[in-house]
């Protein structure tokens, strides 16, 4: 659950990360100042929370592979297996 968390908020934050990039590259350090943001911050986040939209119907539609029998994680030998499918041939 923590991984689909962590990837929405990247997918969230790429739009911030490159466009203060953007705005460092061309007008130097002093160009990331807060002042004059206010018409870009909507922008960025309606174009961080169509990213996570994006994201939300992509693995919606090419989730995981349920197919064949679950086994669960356990632990063999002192070392942790991690849970898995199964293919029933």
């Amino acid at each position: 659950m923590i991984r689909i968390i962590v990837t929405q908020l990247i997918l969230f934050a790429l739009p911030f990360i490159f466009y203060f990039a953007y705005r460092v590259a061309t007008r130097g350090a002093t160009g990331a100042a807060v002042s004059d943001l206010s018409k870009a911050m909507f922008t960025l986040i309606v174009i961080g929370g169509l990213l996570v939209i994006a994201s939300f119907a992509y693995f919606a539609v090419h989730g995981v592979n349920t197919e064949g029998r679950y086994i669960p994680a356990r632990y063999v030998d002192g070392k942790l297996i991690p849970g898995h499918y199964e293919t029933d041939n």
